[in-house]
Order: C-alpha cells, then structure tokens, then sequence
C-alpha cells in the first residue's frame, strides 16, 4: 500500500469512529420518555390531598445503601408532591405506611421522628409480604389544605 491509500483509509476510520460517537452520544442525551402511570401522584377531593403510595427508591440510589436511606428517599417524594400542590408535611393528617419486614419498624420510626413533630398524624402502619419494585417501603399521605 502507498502512502495515499494508508491515509485515505486512515481518514474513512476516523470519519467512521466520529459518527459512531456523534450518534452515540445523541442516543445517551436523550430522556428516555416518561411512562404514563395508571394513577395520580396526588388527587385533591374537595379539601384534602390523597398522595399516592411513594417508594424509597430514586435513580441515582439503586442499590439502596440502607434501610434508613430508604425511608428518606420515599419521605422526600411525599415530601416534593406535598410541595407541588402548595403544602407541606405539616398539612399530613394520615399516613399509611407498608413495610416488609417487621424488624425495621423502629428505624422507620426513628426517621419519621426527624420529618413529623407532636401533634403527629393519625398513622397505620402494616407489614406485607411484598412491595412493587422491590421496595422495603412504601407511604402514602392525607393532607389537609390550610
């Protein structure tokens, strides 16, 4: 081969490995769309806001590093859709929380001592066999609008 095929060809591999990353690095911008759920974050029924049930788990924590980080993360998702509709954990009236294993009551209750104060809202807590996606936890709100 001479000199001007080895740099032709040279020149088609870069070009090549330049669309190659153009293309790839547009596919990984992306967002990948939203799934449609077949329910609302939060539903307001004349005065109070139901939140649905919100799980620990968040994108950037997939491997949940504990239990306690858990409950924080589904705390902050009830926490952030309580903000959207213009209240705050304060306006919790009742809170439903599911729980897989019975053992971890009293750190759930250690975190939930940290985001709710006295007078603290009507509560139910059950322990279930199972949750969705894995969880450990999963709480769901009423709120009362000021």
């Amino acid at each position: 081969m001479d000199f001007k095929q080895t740099t032709m060809i040279k020149i088609r591999n870069l070009l090549l490995l330049l669309t190659l990353i153009l293309f790839s690095s547009q596919t990984f911008a992306q967002q990948p769309a939203k799934a449609k759920k077949p329910f609302s974050d939060a539903v307001h029924a004349g005065g109070p806001l139901f939140v649905s049930g919100q799980l620990g788990l968040n994108s950037l924590v997939q491997g949940r590093d504990s239990f306690r980080d858990e409950v924080r993360i589904a705390l902050g998702n009830v926490e952030r859709i309580l903000h959207e509709n213009g209240l705050s954990l304060k306006n919790v009236v009742n809170v439903t929380v599911y729980l897989k294993k019975p053992k971890q009551f009293d750190v759930f209750n250690e975190v939930y001592m940290q985001q709710f104060s006295d007078p603290f809202p009507a509560r139910t807590c059950v322990i279930v066999k199972d949750l969705v996606q894995h969880a450990n936890i999963e709480i769901s709100v009423v709120a009362s609008s000021p």
